[in-house]
């Protein structure tokens, strides 16, 4: 009996740890997961276009799109943190994303301006210092949407605290990795739809805020430019938009994969 339980412990610290192979780590895993958070929702409607269209609407038609284009790729498990038109806080979606175990955050928007001219895709990733006037004034729009109005931000205090959370976010790995995925993503994005970039940038949304998990948020077009509202309202625009972004984080998860070291196995033989 003594035996028998040596051995039992014995397994399980075996195989509760990475196994090395030729330097790299190899683990048992399931897949990648992936969450999706279409923007708004409910009464949130976010912005909307010239002709009616509702950025919530764009939004959660384009991840169902992303979702089913992710799954045919294969070796990620996707989940949204919404699959209908009702209202999610801010907190309780980057929330949702940690409980679920999530490698990659995705947070799907779409863009609005008072110049019914401007164009364009906008990929961010977290600062609490926006990269220029007009990614500030986006995320103090896309934080009004949520119960906590980017009150996050507000609540983090000054001095000594503020300088401590801008410390821990500087030298966090997914922070220095939300930067890469958000490169992966706006290239593939760009690429694959031809649409005009407005470049890679960071900003503080409150939607990303707390991710333990590489975490981005898309603008996937101006919905107050009619003509960009016309593409995102139509199926064929939503899914070139889908396929490319499906192709930025397969892409990125490979690199993630080789920058990490370690091979990933879904199971034993």
């Amino acid at each position: 009996m003594g035996k028998r339980l040596l051995t039992a412990c014995i397994l399980l610290v075996v195989f509760s740890f990475p196994v090395s192979l030729n330097g790299a780590v190899l683990r048992e895993t399931g897949p990648m997961v992936v969450v999706i958070d279409p923007g708004h929702g409910g009464e949130d409607t976010g912005a909307r276009g010239p002709s009616g269209l509702e950025e919530k609407q764009v939004t959660l038609k384009l991840a169902l799109a992303l979702a089913e284009s992710l799954e045919k790729k294969g070796g990620m498990r996707v989940l949204l943190t919404r699959t209908a038109d009702v209202f999610v806080p801010l907190d309780e979606r980057t929330s949702f994303a940690n409980r679920s175990g999530a490698d990659l955050f995705i947070s799907i928007h779409a863009n609005a301006a008072s110049n019914k001219d401007a164009i364009g895709i906008e990929t961010f990733f977290l600062s609490f210092e926006a990269t220029d006037e007009d990614a500030r004034r986006l995320a103090a729009f896309e934080n009004s949407a949520g119960q906590l109005g980017g009150a996050v931000f507000a609540e983090a205090g000054s001095g000594d605290d503020l300088k401590t959370i801008l410390l821990d976010l500087a030298n966090s790995k997914s922070h220095h990795e939300s930067s890469a995925f958000a490169e992966a993503v706006h290239t593939t994005m760009v690429g694959g739809t031809g649409r005009e970039s407005r470049g890679v940038k960071q900003a503080p949304f409150t939607v990303l805020v707390g991710a333990t998990m590489p975490a981005v948020l898309i603008e996937v077009g101006f919905i107050s430019n009619p003509a960009e509202e016309k593409w995102l309202s139509k199926a064929d625009g939503r899914a070139m938009l889908a396929d490319s972004i499906a192709e930025g984080i397969t892409s990125f998860k490979e690199a993630l994969a080789r920058k990490r070291g370690y091979i990933e196995v879904s199971g034993r033989d």
